[in-house]
């Protein structure tokens, strides 16, 4: 399955073997991907970047992603947001940050794909 032209993902997540494979898989999919070892790297690359979809775990060791979350939507950057976790009470404050809640660890990788795909097909039909 192929990305659409120009997307990038930033993979946020300071568990080094979920983030590694995931970005892996992705670019294997054709998107343009960068990785960022928490929020404060988060941060800078979203400053930094054109990013289209942010993938983040909801628990950072410098952060969270849902505050991640909040910073992005202050910019009002167009910047979908994926944020994955385990944890039942996550799964509430992320209703209020994002489109669904966080998709539940582990994952495969092909759930976020399609995910990515239905968000950005979701923004690509709001603005026709």
């Amino acid at each position: 399955m192929q990305a659409d032209d120009a997307e990038t993902i930033l993979v946020a997540s300071s568990d080094t073997l979920q983030r590694s494979m995931i970005a892996r898989y992705l670019r294997e999919c054709g998107y343009s991907v960068i990785e960022a070892t928490g929020f404060e790297d988060a941060k800078i690359a979203i400053a930094h970047y054109q990013v289209d979809v942010v993938v983040s775990d909801a628990e950072m060791q410098d952060g969270t992603g849902f505050d991640l979350s909040t910073l992005i939507r202050a910019m009002r950057r167009p910047i979908e947001i994926i944020l994955t976790q385990s944890l039942v009470k996550t799964a509430q404050v992320a209703g209020d940050l994002c489109e669904q809640g966080p998709l539940e660890q582990p994952y495969h990788p092909q759930r976020l794909v399609d995910e990515i795909k239905r968000l950005r097909g979701a923004r690509i039909a709001s603005n026709n």
